[in-house]
């Protein structure tokens, strides 16, 4: 069928991305024309009409925006509410912006760090894909300490209930948390499976007392940029996040 699927389109206008699209389908939130959206529908951007809520979404191209934010702990990246809990998007400084973006990936509740935010749809999707292997770097604080035995097994690679994974692992620091003690690693992985990094510890029954990305492929966070704060990226950043995924 000709066309373009609905999803990619609402995320290369920056609207949303594919993911958040997808879920505005499945909500049946979406009309094409006069019928409800499907999820694999194709539409014709010059002579279909496409509405959501009710509301038609004109295809108009927004400026593209690349941020890297420091997300606090305590925080949903999901544009979703889920009861009370505050998200990315009720920070100060994001609550100011006029421009619909969307993360690249998720940092679960508990996870702080670098997250990075556009409206670049293609880039996003596929900065997200496991097909490019691009590393994302954790600082991992667990209570008590993995053996050599448990390292080995990470660095080999271990099955977890959606597939194996295999990561690099380093041994950082020890840290006294009160009664207990803790220690802290220098963890990489190349793909962005739902809280993967914890499920690597809880596989031995380590439980995770704090967890910060870092880096994502070349791009490191700043100890100036502070919790709720983001940046723009730089051209230089821009054009390495493209290159790494095969975009111009």
């Amino acid at each position: 069928m000709d066309g373009i699927r609905l999803q990619k389109w609402i995320s290369e206008l920056g609207l949303a991305s594919r993911r958040e699209a997808e879920r505005w389908i499945t909500e049946g939130r979406l009309h094409i024309n006069q019928e409800v959206a499907k999820l694999g529908d194709r539409i014709d951007p010059i002579n279909d009409k496409v509405f959501l809520d009710g509301k038609k979404l004109e295809a108009k191209t927004p400026p593209k925006i690349y941020w890297m934010l420091h997300k606090p702990n305590d925080t949903l990246t999901s544009t979703a509410k889920d009861g009370d809990k505050p998200r990315i998007f009720d920070l100060p400084k994001l609550q100011k912006q006029s421009f619909h973006i969307f993360p690249v990936g998720r940092l679960d509740f508990k996870t702080e760090g670098l997250l990075l935010l556009t409206n670049d749809g293609e880039l996003c999707h596929r900065l997200c894909h496991p097909k490019y292997k691009l590393p994302r770097f954790y600082q991992v604080l667990i209570g008590g300490k993995a053996t050599s035995d448990q390292i080995k097994q990470i660095r080999r690679g271990i099955e977890l209930e959606d597939g194996r994974v295999r990561c690099e692992i380093t041994p950082a620091y020890g840290v006294n948390l009160g009664k207990s003690k803790g220690s802290w690693y220098f963890v990489t992985v190349y793909e962005g499976r739902n809280r993967l990094v914890r499920r690597i510890f809880e596989h031995f029954d380590h439980k995770v007392m704090r967890l910060i990305r870092y880096g994502f492929g070349d791009l490191r966070l700043s100890n100036t940029l502070k919790p709720g704060d983001y940046r723009q990226l730089s051209s230089k950043e821009i054009k390495y996040l493209k290159n790494s995924v095969g975009l111009k």
